[in-house]
């Protein structure tokens, strides 16, 4: 999905909402954003203290707390001021930055699906998929080298080997 595409499938005016700072976008649509999976339902982002503080007001009977970790449910959004006790200025960093909200880096999209790992089975299939993205990264010749010798690496429980002479050709 490119940046036009997300900007016209996520309409955030329909909150009746000014953000005081731009919003990062997280969950199945960034995921979506990267080519890794489709979205489901809502739109997860990550707002401001200040955002959150002003969003509690206008809809306080849409806030919910995972953990500690608050939000507001409206419009088939979900705003969180913080996910496993990180706030916005944390997933900003490297985030993209588009015209209505920025979207979390992949690096941090990462970092966040290890801590929600064994939370539920999404979580853990988003990590195995951003597993096999970043492995699309890996040095071929080197990649293809292991694959010819992965034998030799499972013959040890560990994995471990010492003093040990072979050709690494």
């Amino acid at each position: 999905m490119n940046e036009v595409e997300l900007e016209t499938t996520i309409n955030i005016q329909k909150l009746g909402y000014t953000f005081l700072d731009k919003p990062v976008l997280i969950g199945g649509m960034a995921m979506e954003y990267y080519g890794l999976r489709k979205h489901g339902d809502d739109v997860d982002f990550i707002i401001t203290e200040r955002d959150y503080q002003r969003l509690k007001v206008q809809y306080p009977d849409n806030r919910k707390d995972v953990w500690g970790d608050f939000g507001i449910l409206v419009h088939g959004f979900e705003l969180f001021r913080s996910i496993y006790k990180f706030d916005h200025a944390h997933y900003s960093a490297g985030a993209i930055e588009l015209t209505n909200y920025k979207v979390i880096s992949i690096d941090m999209l990462f970092r966040m699906k290890v801590f929600a790992m064994g939370v539920a089975q999404k979580h853990d299939t988003d990590l195995q998929l951003l597993k096999e993205y970043y492995q699309r990264f890996q040095n071929q010749e080197y990649r293809e080298y292991m694959e010819r010798h992965i034998n030799r690496y499972t013959s040890s429980e560990d994995g471990i080997f010492l003093g040990i002479r072979y050709d690494d050709k």
